[in-house]
């Protein structure tokens, strides 16, 4: 199926609580209902085929990189109806630093979460979150720029989930890495090799795992769409992934139904990485 008329025909139900994504199991009951009235015929559904074997070189031994990942939501935050979208983009480096800049209409819950009351005060129009030798520091974009030093090392938790190398691992788990292949194609400005991976399948797949994580999301999930796994030609990496699932992912404390769109832009290009002026003094929390 064309993946850019499944995004735009998806209606995404998608929670925040504060940092974190929180699922409420009323939003998906559409969902629910129309498959309700097919409960026998689907207990004769034959088993997925979950394709080939998908040859992906491992992103452990990078590094450097640069990533984004992408979720489209609507759906409720806290009991009440929210429209809206995040983003997350990544730059890792070999010195050991890191930066998540993470923007979108759902930021301002999760920047009171992370960085505590002060933070709620303001009205972000960005968030960075920066891993350097000497700590974590959470940058608060408004008016003027706050940095906040939390005490805390689960401060950050929520949007660590969010990483766009996280999330890729996971979906690419060999656990689940099997689909069809559609041909070469140009993304992003590579040649890539473009696969399909059945829904039913990764979700079969996920719940069988022998990785916690990925069989966690697995079990926590009531359906997947059909995904589309781009891996780049040379590298035999996995550079870009487009998918759409609904259930709950309990490391977000997640319901509903939610689009992931994930790129991997950069590789071993050392992208420098340093704190702002704002964490000269930062606030401690």
């Amino acid at each position: 199926m064309n993946q850019t008329h499944r995004y735009s025909r998806v209606v995404i139900p998608f929670v925040v609580t504060g940092a974190v994504l929180i699922f409420v199991l009323g939003v998906a009951a559409p969902a629910f209902s129309a498959t309700f009235g097919g409960t026998a015929a689907a207990a004769s559904t034959p088993t997925p085929n979950p394709g080939d074997i998908i040859p992906l070189a491992s992103m452990a031994g990078l590094t450097s990189l640069n990533a984004t990942v992408q979720l489209q939501v609507n759906g409720l935050i806290n009991g009440q109806r929210a429209q809206g979208d995040l983003s997350a983009r990544l730059a890792t480096n070999e010195q050991g630093a890191s930066r998540i800049t993470v923007t979108g209409s759902l930021l301002g819950e999760i920047a009171a979460q992370v960085g505590g009351s002060l933070v709620g005060l303001f009205t972000p129009s960005s968030v960075d979150i920066y891993k350097v030798p000497d700590g974590t520091y959470i940058v608060v974009n408004s008016f003027v720029p706050v940095c906040v030093k939390p005490a805390s090392l689960n401060a950050t938790a929520p949007l660590d989930e969010m990483s766009p190398v996280s999330l890729l691992s996971m979906l690419t788990s060999s656990d689940v890495a099997r689909g069809t292949l559609i041909g070469q194609e140009t993304l992003n400005g590579k040649t890539v090799k473009h696969y399909v991976l059945d829904g039913d399948a990764f979700l079969a797949a996920a719940q069988a795992s022998t990785d916690p994580k990925l069989q966690a999301f697995g079990e926590s999930l009531w359906s997947a769409e059909d995904a589309d796994l781009y891996v780049d030609v040379k590298t035999g990496l996995p550079v870009a992934f487009r998918g759409i699932y609904s259930g709950a992912y309990e490391p977000l404390q997640f319901e509903g139904d939610f689009a992931v769109q994930i790129d991997l832009t950069g590789v071993n290009t050392n992208p420098p990485v340093s704190l702002p002026a704002s964490c000269d003094k930062p606030i401690s929390r």
